[in-house]
């Protein structure tokens, strides 16, 4: 990071934008186009000079559902992990920025693949996660409904979208690309589902996560070969499943009370 962060007036007095021409403080900023020009705005010496991006908004994510630690800086009590987050966003916003394989539509993300295949997922700041594509604003909707039928002092929880699952372009009962290695023109009686659930680990932090799975869709691969071998791994368990229970796992099934 920055250690000297780069405010409004230091980029008006060196011949950039202010910042606050960029970002559009009445708009829907958790739209993740939206979201990235706050970041563009206070990077554009970082831009203009093909450099790392590393200097953090002044003030204008807490206008976001980012996480309010994480929204602005506070050298004397923000944590090592805290610190390390905000490099993640800064690397990850900017790969998005710059990367053509990456478009975005609303908070629809769409990854061409290098092998000519697509991805798309939407882009949840508020969840911190990517969800099934273009399920956001039909969850939004639905919420906003249900918030006026509810009384004020319930909150809602309630989740309209899978999280984790990402859409390709292959459709149902796909079979795996040819340049895949081992599995390549190969199909599973699993291979059914134009989805996969591709989870986050729990040690990671979303913008280092969501990093790892742009670049697997966009390197187009392993992604195929991960979900083509969870497909085998869930054929062997059925398999076992009627091999061992014919009529049902004992708990399911009278005979075996």
């Amino acid at each position: 990071m920055n250690p000297i962060q780069k405010t409004n007036e230091w980029f008006i007095e060196n011949g950039y934008i202010d910042p606050m021409e960029i970002i559009d403080h009445n708009g829907n900023l958790d739209l993740p186009e939206d979201f990235i020009q706050i970041f563009v705005a206070y990077n554009q010496h970082n831009i203009a000079e093909g450099k790392a991006w590393d200097n953090w908004p002044e003030w204008e994510l807490v206008l976001t559902s980012m996480k309010v630690e994480l929204s602005i800086e506070d050298p004397e009590n923000d944590t090592p992990k805290i610190v390390a987050e905000r490099v993640h966003w800064l690397r990850l916003m900017q790969f998005m920025h710059d990367n053509d394989n990456i478009k975005i539509d609303g908070y629809t993300i769409t990854i061409e693949g290098k092998h000519g295949h697509q991805f798309t997922f939407d882009m949840s700041i508020e969840h911190d996660t990517w969800v099934s594509s273009r399920c956001l604003v039909e969850h939004y909707n639905k919420m906003n409904d249900s918030d006026k039928a509810r009384p004020p002092w319930r909150r809602n929880v309630i989740e309209f979208f899978s999280r984790y699952v990402i859409e390709h372009s292959l459709g149902e009962y796909w079979v795996c690309p040819e340049h895949v290695p081992e599995y390549g023109g190969k199909q599973t009686v699993y291979t059914h589902s134009n989805q996969f659930c591709i989870d986050k680990s729990e040690d990671d932090t979303f913008p280092l996560a969501m990093f790892s799975l742009i670049q697997l869709c966009i390197d187009d691969t392993e992604i195929w070969k991960m979900q083509f071998e969870q497909d085998i791994k869930d054929i062997e368990h059925h398999e076992l499943m009627e091999r061992e229970w014919p009529g049902g796992r004992p708990d399911q099934d009278w005979e075996y009370q």
